[in-house]
């Protein structure tokens, strides 16, 4: 048994023998031959061994082969998809008697892979299927446990081409050291390099791979640093049909902008973006990860913010924290986001804070703070985004809110009048704007000022949907009364179309004048009230098309520029020139002047607004002792008027007097010209006509009494007829026997009398 025992120990001695030395006799070609061949069978890609095949067994299976190369297919843009300067390995003996693979080392060494992405969606990296059946676990006679002390990736580099999109990402000087010992034991990895020339380094513990690969919690630490950023996570990682996390995490970069451009990423307003740093815990599946404790800040010449709360990314999502946002270059802000705006000095800061809650889909800010330039406000606001168009929702409170400055500044135009009136622009409106979002605000001022019309204590309801802006002014104070009134613009049709109504209490009419037509004749204080609605692309437009009514009823004011007593005391003298043709030298200096004034008690107007034209329905002045009925028209698109007062004075003081007249004739003043230069006259153009009619029936008559020829007689009449020569004689109008020619002198005198006046009345 013994002799057994001995020779069974030489044949294994042998066979070890044989073992180590074997592949010392064995030529390299057969190997290299070998692999290349194994190689091109499990890849069906063309592998070749250009350099050296070196096997060993002792003191451990180990075994090398240099320039290794892996082929492309036919049409991409590189011969290999791989190429190694060497590959190397080496397993220990002892673990494999209790099967177990202990690798010593793996090192993969100035390895260069390039992978492509055709335009088709074709790549290099999808290998063939090998017709060689491979063995499953189950027909290996079991499995192998294995661990690996050191694996290593020396100078390697990685290429990826995408032809679709044009981009092109590379990884170079890699540098990887790894170790895992076993699949229950910890994995821990070091590698640094340079991807798109930026400096990383990178490092991993993974407390069991077995956990991962059995889809239970594995503790996770994770760290990766580099020039435009830093990134940190520890916490547990599951993977499976949705991997999970459930860890703390940080990270931090120092430009932001860098880093996007860095993965070719398009960001909002990319070019204001800076440093930003978020923190916090994230938990649950990737597509539906919860942030709790999320504390994010960002700071750069542009933009500031910063967040502290939770969101979730599961559904809809969810917000629920306070946040900030500010900016002290808002203009070089709009900018970066392709935004342009016109010169100026508006829009330079703004600031907004708050709590946020709701969705990515519909989110209120409660407790809002925000200033824009000077302007400031608080309250609460909101986007909804749920539907095809957003709506801004909001209920604020501001104590003031000055429009003026980004209205933009008035272009000059030639035809602006001494007072700076402007004819209106007819320059596009363009209100698409009211298309893009719906809205639904609530908003109290303190004061509201739009270029000169300044509003207080105003309380307004703005409903914006699909283009329909509605502007409910519950209240609002302007022009020392207190008003309310209905906005209402539609920019739905291709020419949008413009209603309103307001009323006002206790207006003082020469403000609002004034303030809006440059109008500042007439003073008083009372009821004003307007309801007009128009069409139109342009203001001109609008108001060449603005029907509707406007209604007065004012107390205790002043017509600037006119004194009727005056003018009635100068009836004699306008009877005067008429009745000799000298109009021309009437000096009406005290009844027609700049420091003239006519003041009234009441002033009653309701005008009739078609086509930019408002014609005068009702126009009625009273004081104590004067009457004042206007007729005419304010050209509203035109910013002029022409209007008529005809007086009446009552001299007992009742309220109630006779018409101004000339022989019976009424004399009405005219007012005419732009708004902002009126111009106020006696008006004689139905004077003439009247005359001419009566004066030349009664002419007749008198004619028929005198002797056939006599001159002295008519002029007589004529004279007594104006009030300017002698008493008016009675005379007999039943003689009709007057010879002809002294008619036809009298009437000749009293057509050239009258003429003359016309004509000078029409070059004055």
């Amino acid at each position: 048994m013994k002799r057994v025992l001995v020779i069974l120990s030489g044949v294994i001695l042998l066979l070890i023998i044989a073992a180590f030395s074997v592949p010392f006799f064995i030529p390299k070609s057969v190997y290299k031959k070998q692999i290349e061949t194994a190689a091109t069978n499990a890849l069906q890609r063309e592998v070749i061994l250009a350099g050296d095949v070196n096997i060993s067994v002792f003191p451990r299976i180990a075994a090398s082969v240099s320039e290794v190369t892996v082929a492309n297919p036919d049409g991409f843009a590189t011969p290999y998809m791989i190429e190694a300067g060497e590959l190397r390995g080496s397993v220990k003996w002892m673990p494999l008697l209790s099967r177990r693979v202990d690798v010593q080392e793996i090192a993969f060494v100035d390895a260069n892979v390039f992978l492509q992405r055709k335009a088709d969606g074709s790549t290099n990296w999808e290998l063939a299927s090998s017709d060689t059946p491979s063995e499953t676990t189950e027909n290996s006679g079991g499995s192998f446990d294995a661990g690996i002390a050191s694996a290593v990736l020396q100078n390697a580099s990685l290429t990826y081409q995408d032809d679709e999109s044009g981009k092109t990402y590379e990884l170079t000087d890699f540098d990887l050291q790894a170790s895992l010992r076993g699949m229950d034991q910890p994995l821990s990895a070091e590698a640094s390099g340079l991807f798109q020339n930026q400096v990383f380094d990178l490092s991993l513990r993974l407390e069991t791979p077995e956990a991962l690969t059995s889809n239970l919690p594995a503790t996770m630490e994770f760290k990766l640093s580099s020039n435009l950023g830093d990134i940190r996570y520890d916490g547990n990682v599951q993977l499976g049909d949705a991997p999970s996390v459930d860890g703390a995490f940080n990270i931090a970069s120092s430009d932001v902008a860098a880093l996007a451009r860095q993965f070719d990423l398009e960001l909002p307003a990319q070019d204001a973006l800076g440093r930003v740093q978020i923190s916090g815990q994230a938990n649950g599946p990737l597509d539906a990860l919860v942030f709790t404790g999320l504390d994010l800040s960002h700071s750069s010449e542009l933009l500031s913010a910063s967040y502290a709360g939770d969101v979730s990314l599961a559904g809809d999502g969810s917000i629920s924290g306070n946040l900030s946002v500010s900016s002290k270059e808002l203009r070089g802000l709009l900018a970066a986001a392709d935004t342009e705006l016109a010169p100026g000095d508006t829009l330079q800061s703004f600031a907004v804070s708050g709590a946020a809650a709701g969705s990515f889909k519909s989110i209120m800010v409660n407790n809002l703070s925000l200033s824009l330039d000077e302007l400031s406000g608080t309250g609460k606001a909101g986007i909804d985004l749920s539907a095809a168009t957003p709506r801004i929702i909001g209920d604020l409170d501001m104590p003031t809110l000055d429009l003026t400055p980004f209205m933009g500044e008035p272009e000059q135009d030639a035809s602006t009048t001494s007072k700076g009136i402007q004819p209106w622009s007819d320059e596009p409106l363009d209100l698409s704007g009211l298309k893009s979002v719906n809205a639904d605000l609530d908003l109290k001022v303190g004061t509201l000022t739009v270029g000169d019309i300044t509003l207080t204590d105003a309380v307004m309801e703005v409903d914006l949907s699909n283009g329909l802006l509605t502007a409910d002014l519950s209240q609002f104070k302007a022009f020392n009364g207190n008003w309310l009134g209905k906005l209402t613009v539609d920019a739905r049709p291709t020419a949008p179309k413009v209603n309103f109504d307001m009323q006002g209490e206790n207006v003082a009419v020469s403000n609002l004048l004034g303030t809006l037509a440059g109008f500042d004749s007439l003073t008083g204080t009372g009821q004003f009230k307007v309801s007009a609605q128009s069409t139109g692309g342009s203001i001109d437009e609008i108001m060449n098309a603005l029907d509707g009514q406007v209604s007065t009823n004012l107390s205790e004011g002043v017509i600037k520029g006119l004194n009727v007593a005056a003018l009635v005391r100068s009836a004699s003298t306008l009877k005067e020139a008429v009745a000799t043709g000298s109009v021309q030298n009437l000096n009406f200096s005290e009844a027609l002047s700049e420091n003239a004034e006519t003041d009234f008690s009441s002033f009653d107007t309701v005008l009739t607004i078609n086509d930019g034209v408002a014609n005068v329905d009702l126009m009625k002045l009273l004081n104590p002792v004067l009457g004042i009925d206007g007729s005419g028209q304010i050209n509203l698109a035109g910013q002029s008027m022409d209007l008529r007062l005809a007086t009446s004075v009552d001299k007992a003081a009742q309220g109630q007097g006779s018409v101004v007249q000339l022989n019976g004739i009424p004399v009405p003043v005219r007012i005419s010209g732009a708004w902002d230069n009126p111009k106020i006259t006696p008006d004689l153009s139905g004077v003439t006509n009247a005359l001419k009619a009566e004066l030349g029936s009664r002419v007749l008559q008198e004619l028929g009494l005198t002797e056939a020829g006599g001159s002295g007689g008519t002029e007589s009449v004529i004279n007594g007829l104006l009030g300017v020569g002698g008493a008016q004689g009675d005379t007999d109008s039943s003689d009709e026997d007057a010879p002809t020619s002294a008619e036809d002198a009298a009437l000749q005198a009293l057509g050239g009398l009258l003429s003359n006046r016309n004509k000078k009345k029409t070059d004055d």
